[in-house]
């Protein structure tokens, strides 16, 4: 438990923090005039309407803040964490649930400006600013003939994916994206920027790792960079009626990917469009066309295909636009299966279920995405045995623009993931970690990594930052000292 004379966030959020915000916005305005947006700014609307999910977007910040390096971030930290003003930090804004990268009333720190992008050739790494976006990274890259393990959608933040974890279509080659990671810049509460490394600050380092926005802000991160030529890949959309045999295509796929880890799939049924339908992404890190290991999941009878050579930057466009409901309310959630092809047809038909009577007026979205795996489990906070798997996290997303649906929603979601868990735990298929990047507010996320991370995280968390400036006065992600 923090100490009775830190503020947790929820006494924060009830307390008169307006004078301290006020005196924050003041200096902030004093030292930076031109990257401070207050609401009679005319940016100040579009920064707000910058967020994808309908929840962030009606959070109004007292002001924006861009810094433009990681030391003017410092700056403003070291007001806050001085003033006990509540602050939230936006890098993509791709968050799905209200104030995880918004906030009411406090400073908002957007990340925007941290663009830097550093081919770093003789160290084989990339170095790669908190505030781009995948789709930038990707096409700077592939004209370089490299590539980095990063997001899969093209309009992703650098900074979020990587905080939470990030799956790639590398994912069976090169694991998580946070795996990948040979160093952290990071400004702590005290406005101090260090860098965190294995040889530098190796405890920070390994907590960052899985760790979420507990210790500081990240402002960019050296990632090892992989030689690139081209890929292959795209999409198929099926009938309904061919759910169980795309299924077993799936399993399989899973399945092959300890012999050939180049490649990767998602399944994903859907109502967004109306009547449910089904689709495969499919994607081979290297250009080779029609191997082997993708000819089950060609089987599967197609209404329209998009398969063939392409690049990262396509793919990553081409799952950019599965998520055009931009400024909708998207609620998302997820759990963690082992591979198994029956429980995968349950779980299917749980959602159909459950989520086909609201399609009317619900979006309703489930996928299955392969868990990576990571080379050293050592090496990150998530506590998944390489031995005990291959996982499968199953996600939902429903996505809706009636507030009248909130709770429905929530509540169908809870009912799926409830009766897909005590069916998994049956079977003994069930693994307790949850993905940060597609876990509900409601869901334990640090709990989920096993209590000998968590004690690790609280640790490191104490050293770095003693007075607990990102667990009570950042809004946002999930805290170690919440439990969620």
């Amino acid at each position: 438990m923090p100490p009775q004379s830190t503020p947790t966030l929820d006494n924060a959020l009830q307390s008169p923090v307006s004078v301290a915000t006020e005196r924050v916005v003041s200096e902030l305005l004093k030292q930076f005039p031109e990257q401070v947006f207050e609401e009679h700014h005319p940016g100040y609307r579009a920064l707000q309407n910058s967020y994808w999910s309908g929840y962030q977007r009606p959070l109004k910040p007292r002001c924006f803040f861009q810094p433009h390096c990681a030391e003017e971030l410092g700056r403003a930290v070291a007001l806050c964490a001085k003033a006990q003003c509540l602050f939230a930090v936006k890098s993509g804004g791709h968050g799905h649930f209200a104030g995880q990268s918004s906030i009411e009333g406090g400073i908002q720190i957007d990340l925007i400006k941290l663009k830097m992008l550093l081919i770093k050739r003789s160290e084989g790494t990339v170095l790669v600013g908190a505030g781009n976006t995948w789709g930038s990274v990707y096409e700077r890259l592939q004209k370089e003939g490299l590539m980095v393990v990063g997001g899969r959608s093209a309009n992703v933040g650098v900074g979020g994916y990587l905080v939470g974890g990030g799956i790639s279509f590398y994912a069976a080659r090169h694991g998580w994206g946070i795996d990948n990671v040979r160093s952290f810049e990071i400004v702590l509460a005290n406005g101090r920027v260090v860098t965190a490394s294995s040889e530098s600050e190796p405890n920070l380092y390994r907590a960052l790792r899985g760790g979420g926005s507990n210790f500081g802000i990240i402002t960019a991160f050296e990632l090892e960079a992989y030689p690139y030529n081209g890929m292959w890949g795209g999409r198929t959309m099926l009938d309904s009626i061919h759910a169980r045999q795309a299924i077993a295509a799936y399993a399989g796929f899973v399945k092959m990917q300890e012999v050939d880890p180049k490649g990767h799939t998602i399944f994903i049924a859907t109502y967004d469009e109306g009547p449910l339908r089904l689709l495969q992404y499919m994607a081979y890190t290297e250009p080779q066309p029609d191997l082997p290991i993708f000819e089950d999941l060609r089987k599967v009878p197609a209404i329209e295909s998009s398969l063939g050579l392409t690049d990262y930057t396509t793919l990553a466009q081409n799952i950019a636009g599965l998520q055009d409901g931009v400024g909708h309310r998207a609620t998302v959630s997820t759990l963690t299966l082992k591979l198994d092809e029956d429980l995968f047809n349950f779980a299917y038909d749980v959602f159909v279920t459950e989520a086909g009577p609201r399609s009317k007026y619900i979006n309703a979205t489930m996928e299955f995405h392969a868990i990576p795996r990571t080379s050293s489990p050592a090496g990150n906070m998530f506590g998944i045995e390489r031995a005990d798997g291959p996982f499968v996290a199953f996600l939902l997303i429903f996505v809706t623009t009636d507030p009248r649906h909130d709770n429905e929603v929530t509540e169908t979601q809870k009912e799926i993931l409830g009766r897909i868990e005590k069916e998994a735990k049956k079977r003994h298929l069930y693994h307790p970690f949850l993905f940060a990047n597609y876990s509900a507010q409601w869901q334990e996320v640090f709990g989920s990594y096993g209590d000998a991370n968590r004690r690790f995280l609280s640790e490191v968390a104490n050293v770095y930052d003693p007075d607990r400036v990102f667990q009570c006065l950042q809004s946002g992600s999930f805290k170690i000292s919440r439990g969620s």
